[in-house]
């Protein structure tokens, strides 16, 4: 018997370790590991370690207090493990577990209970029925039915609606978002990317404009420079952001570039093109202003120096 204490005792001490190992880490999630760590103890106790109940009830205490006022519905079999240990340290001599065992199990209880009717006041006060709810909520869409075919003009009439309401199929959607701004804040581009594109946003939006105030409408440069905006762009950007974001910015895709390396230079390419427009816009209008320079220098600049030569005579 000596020579089993000699060995259950230190065997207990290491036990109590891994349970403790187990109850504070992602292990703490399965049951069976919970189950197992418990009956172990329990295994050394009946073979004279009596006294590891009681550390181990003090572990399985701050094992619900960490535990069940969260998120515990995806753990509720290890904890269910915990429970069922928790009685069986119990009957091995930790009857004290049971006072502050029940007092964390009323605290949980009136936890419960108040988010429960949170929960059903807010509910209530919204007013929303389940025809009204959100369609992912579980609520019926009358614009789906609406888009049914076979569904007429009287029946879409016969609808009802409450008053004050706006009729859901009439319901106007919500305005698309410039995917430039979506961009700017995306935190999966590189930060030199989106500088790129601010870049890119603001040149192109005034290459348009100004080709539109010049009644280039329909013009190559104006083609050109939508396409840069709305499908060269967004093709170089969509693409960077379909790799892997963990491969993207590091592993080579071709002569040693990342696709981080082939979108800034992408970019880079299609912001040359873009201020190439601008600089063709700005050296049509110089031409512009220097042929109205000639003009006036050929209809007024002779009468001028006619009149100087009068006054001289004068």
């Amino acid at each position: 018997m000596e020579a089993i204490a000699w060995i259950v005792h230190p065997a207990a001490g290491m036990a109590l370790v891994l349970f403790a190992s187990v109850l504070f880490s992602g292990r703490g999630r399965q049951w069976e590991a919970v189950a197992f760590a418990s009956a172990l103890l329990l295994l050394l106790a009946v073979l004279g370690a009596s006294w590891d109940v009681h550390p181990a009830a003090g572990m399985l205490l701050g094992y619900f207090g960490s535990a069940a006022y969260g998120n515990w519905q995806k753990r509720w079999p290890a904890l269910l493990a915990a429970l069922v240990a928790s009685g069986l340290f119990m009957l091995g001599g930790a009857g004290w577990m049971i006072y502050p065992l029940a007092i964390m199990g009323l605290i949980w209880l009136f936890a419960a209970a108040a988010s429960f009717i949170g929960r059903s006041e807010k509910s209530f006060e919204s007013g929303q029925t389940p025809a009204e709810l959100p369609e992912h909520a579980g609520g019926f869409s009358f614009g789906s039915l609406l888009g049914q075919k076979g569904f007429g003009e009287k029946e879409k009439e016969a609808v009802p609606v409450s008053p004050g309401k706006v009729p859901l199929a009439k319901a106007a959607a919500p305005a698309e978002t410039d995917q430039y701004t979506d961009w700017m804040r995306d935190s999966r581009l590189p930060g030199e990317a989106r500088a790129q594109l601010i870049a890119l946003n603001l040149r192109t939006k005034e290459a348009l404009k100004h080709l539109h105030e010049l009644g280039q409408q329909g013009s190559e440069a104006e083609y050109l420079s939508r396409a840069i905006r709305e499908e060269y762009v967004p093709t170089a950007v969509n693409a960077y952001l379909k790799l892997p974001r963990t491969r993207a910015d590091t592993a080579p895709i071709q002569d040693g570039k990342t696709g981080r390396d082939l979108l800034r230079g992408q970019l880079d390419l299609l912001l040359d093109a873009v201020q190439d427009i601008l600089d063709t816009t700005l050296a049509a209008g110089g031409r512009e202003m220097l042929t109205h320079q000639r003009f006036l220098q050929d209809r007024f600049g002779k009468s001028a120096e006619a009149g100087k030569a009068d006054d001289l005579k004068v």
